[in-house]
């Protein structure tokens, strides 16, 4: 499961995303919409580590992915197209 807990982001001084939090369970289709510029796109780069989170975590199969490059999230099969 991945697992989305507060997560903040910053591109400087402008917040793109402000305590954002959800669950993806295995075998479930989450889907994440919203017209444009409110930050689909920056989560999905926090989440696989493209932009580092101000604040918040985030984990995947009980494994935090906090501090860990894109590669070895990706090797924890973490990833979009």
């Amino acid at each position: 499961m991945l697992n989305v807990e507060n997560v903040s982001l910053h591109y400087g001084a402008a917040q793109a995303l402000r305590d954002v939090s959800f669950k993806a369970e295995m075998g479930k289709i989450t889907c994440v919409l919203g017209r444009n510029g409110v930050g689909k796109s920056s989560l999905l780069r926090a989440v696989t580590g493209q932009h580092p989170v101000t604040s918040g975590t985030i984990s995947f199969n009980g494994v935090p992915l906090d501090g860990l490059a894109p590669f070895r999230r990706a090797k924890q099969g973490v990833g979009y197209v």
